[in-house]
């Protein structure tokens, strides 16, 4: 058995008092050592030392031997898992691979040899030159063992508590002398960092709350009751925490240490506060916007209220005009036309206002229908030429390669938002200004679609870049001295930006203040699926375009390309007439001649008279032109016009008019030119349904002044009966007013319908009625009624759709 120091020191000791002399000098680290062994000797608690390779016990205390039952010399040097858990091999438990030397291991175990539960700490030493294993336990039912298990409760609870404590020094307000918990984590700072750099001072805190978290630190000492407060640390990374702090004083009479101190338990709010501030911003942008909307919806209030009384007093005072000049029929018919003028703006403000009420409410709907682009864009282009004019603006219309002019859309809104653009480019642009509208049909990229492009170009007043944000919010309106005596609601753009969103397009602007706007709408539409149209008379014909518009001529070649025909395109009157005699002289004569009327040098008409006259008067001339020809038209037909298209060019357009062509008789300006009439309807017999007097009498004027006979009912019930009471064949339609009383529009329609006779399911009946959104006409569809006419009464469109039933 290995002697210990201790017992070395012992054989020394007797050898000096037998007279024997020790002259070595004493050793200094066996002194350490000496000393260290009796500490562990005395040490109230179990300490093993043992090899880490053998498991060979090489010290035991005397705590350890009282555990064991037995003496230090029984046990030093055998197996540590024989003496401590009564095995003969090392135990499947064994600990040993998780130890270090920098930091002990803690587990707890229940010896079933010892029959007692044991708090363990673990560490690696260096034991007289071997690599040992210390182990120091604490029994049960030891004070040490129960000091140990509550201070694994008390760190237990403090790591349920989100945050971290410290214990400020009061005497200076700074000092942190102990912290425990998630400090360091709240703080940012590792505890080299804290220590070695921040010298464990609460510097940490933000300078500009530092001063604050004292103040309360010293209210909390003199007053004696625990205070909160909220502050910013900054930390080792800069970033920004917020922080709810208490304090609770402790004084240093009733201080452990006789310290006075504060105890703080610091709690993490960043992420409340960053979502507090969030929630914050949100109401009060949200704040701004209902601000400026409540102030839009004032301005627009104010501004209807002058819109609206404008035509009310033109139509007002004309009527009183009127009155006072029965005798003079030029000054009646200046006031009746001003009258009209100013009850149709005023209808437009108020359709503007009802359009923007189903908006918000969502209880606007799209019709999918049949479309004409041709007819459509003709339509609008029609309706806007007149208002270019008045103000002396060139207005310009384009088609650009548009391979499908049937489509399946919502047509009338459709209208509405190309003439909702137009008109704003012609209102906001100058006398004189300039206008363009292109149409072009881009890649499809899905089968059965094709994308279109609704581009509007002005050089107007131009919207403001501050503006421009705002420029699709309702009521709003751009506060410019230029514009204020332009009346509108400020709704049309918004409108429009809905309707364009509900058929899956975009609006695009471009805009610079004084240099003009750029409206792009993107709008993908159903094609209509139908054979191509094309003649074959006319494939491999070539046909001749001249127009000084380059955009013109090469649209007007590519349309005709696609019909199969062989398109030259000409700049001016002089290169037509250069390209025609060519084309004569070497035997490839043109099929036709496309002219327009206004070119530069040569106009339309010189150049029809020269190619009349000298070189071919057999070749058919047909004339374009974006204007009103009927100041010229006799003039062009004498000189040798065959036919005319007006802008802007469609392929459908163009094919008609040279199919004419190719039969051997080569039809007449005349007849090319003349419309087609609708049925004369003089002399049918309707029955109108109506229960406002006024309105009664002026429906029956209106198509009276048509040769219509007109018998009339002042409800539904009263038009059945009145149907009821005829023969068969009497009434070629019915026109039937919605809200009346006894019975309704509705109801009267489904009771005519359900009539046993055969002319009760053919009869046309034609709703009138000012409810005029997408739902109440098909509430009129759903009741059995063909037709919708809206309130006041269009008279060319009342008549053209009675035309088209009777």
């Amino acid at each position: 058995m290995k002697t210990t120091v201790l017992q070395q020191e012992e054989q020394g000791q007797t050898q000096k008092s037998k007279g024997m002399s020790v002259t070595a000098p004493r050793d200094e680290h066996q002194d350490a050592i000496a000393n260290f062994e009796w500490l562990m000797s005395e040490y109230t608690g179990n300490i093993y030392i043992s090899d880490m390779e053998t498991y060979e016990l090489l010290f035991v205390n005397k705590h350890a031997c009282e555990t064991l039952q037995g003496k230090a010399e029984e046990f030093v040097g055998r197996k540590c898992y024989e003496v401590i858990q009564g095995r003969n091999t090392p135990c499947p438990f064994c600990t040993n691979s998780l130890l270090k030397r920098d930091e002990a291991y803690e587990w707890e175990f229940d010896n079933p040899n010892l029959k007692k539960r044991f708090m363990i700490k673990n560490k690696i030493i260096d034991w007289q030159g071997r690599q040992a294993r210390i182990e120091l336990s604490h029994d049960m039912v030891s004070t040490e063992y129960k000091l140990a298990k509550k201070d694994r409760e008390r760190d237990a609870i403090i790591r349920t508590i989100p945050g971290g404590f410290a214990r400020v020094d009061a005497r200076d307000m700074s000092t942190i002398l102990w912290y425990g918990g998630g400090f360091l984590d709240l703080i940012g700072y590792t505890k080299e960092q804290f220590e070695d750099e921040l010298h464990s001072q609460c510097t940490y805190v933000h300078p500009d709350d530092l001063a604050r978290a004292v103040k309360v630190m010293q209210n909390a000492q003199s007053s004696s009751k625990d205070t909160v407060t909220e502050c910013r640390v900054v930390t080792f990374q800069g970033e920004i925490k917020f922080l709810t702090m208490t304090f609770s004083y402790v004084s240093g009479k009733d201080s452990w240490d006789g310290i006075p101190s504060f105890y703080s338990v610091g709690i993490d709010v960043t992420r409340d506060r960053i979502e507090q501030s969030r929630q914050r911003k949100a109401l009060e942008e949200a704040y701004e916007t209902s601000k400026l909307a409540s102030e839009a919806k004032s301005n627009f209030l104010s501004s209807m209220s002058h819109d609206i009384r404008t035509p009310m007093n033109a139509i007002i005072g004309m009527a009183t005009i009127a009155q006072a000049n029965l005798a003079y029929p030029e000054k009646i018919d200046n006031c009746l036309t001003k009258i009209q003028l100013s009850s149709r703006h005023l209808l437009n403000l108020i359709n503007e206002v009802l359009d923007m009420s189903k908006i918000e409410s969502g209880k606007i709907d799209l019709t999918m229908e049949n479309v004409d682009l041709s007819e459509l864009v003709q339509n609008v282009y029609e309706m806007s030429k007149p208002l270019a004019a008045e103000k002396n603006q060139e207005f310009k219309i384009f088609v650009d390669h548009v391979s499908h002019e049937k489509v399946i859309t919502d047509g009338d809104r459709l209208h509405q938002i190309l003439m909702n653009l137009l008109s704003n480019a012609i209102k906001y642009t100058p006398e004189g200004g300039h206008i363009q509208f292109q149409i072009r049909e881009t890649r499809a990229y899905k089968q059965a679609k094709g994308y279109y492009e609704f581009i509007f170009t002005d050089d107007g007043i131009g919207i403001s870049e501050q503006f421009l944000p705002r420029l699709f919010e309702p009521f709003s309106r751009e506060q410019d001295s230029r514009i204020n005596k332009i009346q509108g609601t400020g709704l049309g753009l918004a409108i429009t930006d809905n309707i364009v969103r509900m058929m899956n397009g975009t609006i695009e602007v471009h805009s610079q203040l004084n240099q003009g706007s750029q409206f792009i709408v993107t709008i993908p539409l159903e094609v209509v699926q139908e054979e191509e149209e094309k003649a074959e008379e006319l494939i491999g014909c070539s046909v001749l375009v001249a127009d000084d518009d380059e955009i013109v001529c090469e649209n007007a070649v590519l349309l005709l390309g696609e019909l199969g025909i062989i398109g030259k395109s000409a700049s001016s009157g002089y290169e037509a007439v250069q390209k025609i005699q060519a084309a004569h002289e070497t035997g490839q004569d043109f099929f036709a001649v496309i002219l327009d009327w206004k070119m530069p040098g040569m106009d339309g008409l010189e150049t029809i008279r020269i190619i009349r006259n000298q070189l071919w008067d057999k070749i058919p001339i047909i004339v374009i032109s974006a204007y009103d020809l009927s100041e010229i038209e006799d003039d062009m037909i004498k000189a040798g016009a065959d036919a005319f298209i007006s802008k802007p060019l469609f392929k459908s357009k163009i094919l008609h008019v040279l199919e004419l062509f190719c039969t051997a008789k080569i039809p007449t300006a005349a007849e090319t030119g003349l419309e087609l009439k609708a049925p004369d309807l003089c002399g049918r017999r309707i029955l109108l349904a109506e229960d406002n007097e006024l309105n009664r009498e002026i429906a029956v004027e209106l198509l009276s002044m048509h040769g219509l006979l007109v018998d009339t009912a002042e409800n539904g019930a009263e038009a059945v009966h009145c149907f009821e009471a005829s023969v068969p064949g009497y009434y070629t339609a019915v026109l039937m007013d919605i809200q009346m009383p006894v019975m309704d529009g509705y109801q009267a329609t489904a009771a005519i319908r359900r009539l046993p006779r055969q002319d009760a399911k053919t009869l046309p009946i034609i709703a009138l009625s000012a409810n005029v959104f997408v739902t109440d006409v098909k509430s009129a569809q759903a009741a059995g009624m063909n037709d919708h006419i809206a309130k006041p009464i269009d008279i060319d469109g009342l008549i053209a759709i009675l035309r088209q039933y009777i």
